[in-house]
Parts: structure tokens; C-alpha cells; sequence
């Protein structure tokens, strides 16, 4: 009998160092990064490079709910050039963007099994976003910009615990909503707004996260 209970004992044991991690009163912070680069070479060439890392903050106010605050930090990098047969000319812009966010996040987490979980994200937030252009282009585009952009997603991904305190995560956007308020300086005084929807699938943007909770 006293074996059987010192094994039932260890049981329990395993099990909630296993699960420690997403219980009631434990917090998590860390974040993720995401790096990618696309070309293009015809008919135009063009090249873009993007870099974003998301730093958070959560609460677990239960068993595998966790909230708190999330934000965000990214640069992207676009050049193209385009040859003109007519005048035998080739123009070329750069382009180049900086952005910070911040807002609420919510997080819930699906055991799967020892070590291994799935979550759904969802969060959303509101930014600055600033641009710089260089341009040859015959055509003029505004040297700067500045404006006002929000966003919301909800993110699927899978969390491995190598350790109790900490999660390495591989997620995507799933769905996601951008919206943009640009109001121009004067003299031009140009204002327009652009929505968007994106469907994880259909543009597919992994991403990779690391988490420490205690």
C-alpha cells in the first residue's frame, strides 16, 4: 500500500510540473519574431525585406487563460527599379517603413500531450507607423509619412515546454484585420483610409516565439 501511494504521489508530481506552466496565478512573458525577404527580377526587379519582434506580458487568471498586454516593433525595406525601353531609362524607389504597436492580448491554451500544447491568440492594437521615400520615378511620391494603424488577429500555434518555465512556439496569423488613418500635412492636407482582411492561407507567415512563465 505505502509503494502504491508513493507511486500515485510521483504520478501527480509529474503531472503537475507538466502543467504548472499554464496554471491558475503563473504569468508568462517573452514574445516572438518573424524575418522574411522576397525578390522579384521580371519584368521589374523588386526586393523587400521585413523584420518584427513582439514583445508580451500575461496573467493566467485560470487554468490555461492567460491576458495581458502585448506590442510591437517592426521595419521593412522595399527597393525597385523599373527600365523604361521608350527612353531607355530606369528609375528606382526605396522605401522604407518603422512601426510600434501595443495593446491587449488573450491566450488559451489546449493540452495535448507531456510538454506539448496548443493555444489560440487573439489580439489587438493600435500604432504609429512613420515612411521615408527616395524615388527617381518621374512621378513624385511624399518623402514622408505619417499615420495611424490598427490591428487585429487571432494566431493558432503549437508550444513545446523543453523545460517548466520554458515555451518555445511556432504559430500563423490566421485572420487577421488591418485598418490605416493617414492624414496628410499641409499644404496638400491629403486624408485616406484602407481596410483590410487577410486569410492565414493565403498568405502564409509562420512565426516563432519563445515564453517564460513563473
Amino acid at each position: 500500500m505505502k509503494k502504491q501511494l508513493l507511486t500515485l504521489v510521483a504520478v501527480c508530481a509529474i503531472a503537475m510540473a507538466a502543467h504548472a506552466q499554464t496554471e491558475k496565478g503563473y504569468n508568462l512573458i517573452g514574445g516572438s519574431f518573424n524575418i522574411s525577404s522576397s525578390k522579384t527580377e521580371s519584368p521589374n526587379y523588386e526586393k523587400r525585406n521585413y523584420y518584427t519582434i513582439n514583445p508580451s506580458y500575461a496573467h493566467f487568471f485560470s487554468k490555461n487563460l492567460a491576458i495581458g498586454l502585448t506590442a510591437g516593433f517592426s521595419y521593412s525595406k522595399n527597393f525597385n527599379s523599373n527600365f523604361d525601353s521608350n527612353f531607355n531609362t530606369t528609375s528606382t524607389r526605396t522605401s522604407k517603413q518603422k512601426s510600434f504597436s501595443v495593446g491587449p492580448v488573450v491566450r488559451y491554451y489546449i493540452d495535448i500531450v507531456d510538454k506539448l500544447k496548443a493555444f489560440g491568440q487573439f489580439s489587438g492594437t493600435i500604432g504609429i507607423v512613420k515612411t521615408n521615400e527616395t524615388s527617381t520615378y518621374t512621378y513624385n511620391y511624399p518623402p514622408s509619412s505619417k499615420f495611424t494603424q490598427y490591428h487585429a488577429s487571432i494566431q493558432p500555434g503549437l508550444a513545446f515546454f523543453p523545460t517548466k518555465k520554458l515555451g518555445i512556439e511556432l504559430g500563423f496569423p490566421l485572420l487577421s484585420y488591418n485598418k490605416i488613418d493617414y492624414d496628410g500635412k499641409e499644404p496638400s492636407n491629403i486624408w485616406y483610409e484602407t481596410e483590410a482582411f487577410d486569410f492565414g492561407f493565403n498568405t502564409f507567415n509562420p512565426f516563432l516565439g519563445f515564453n517564460f512563465h513563473f
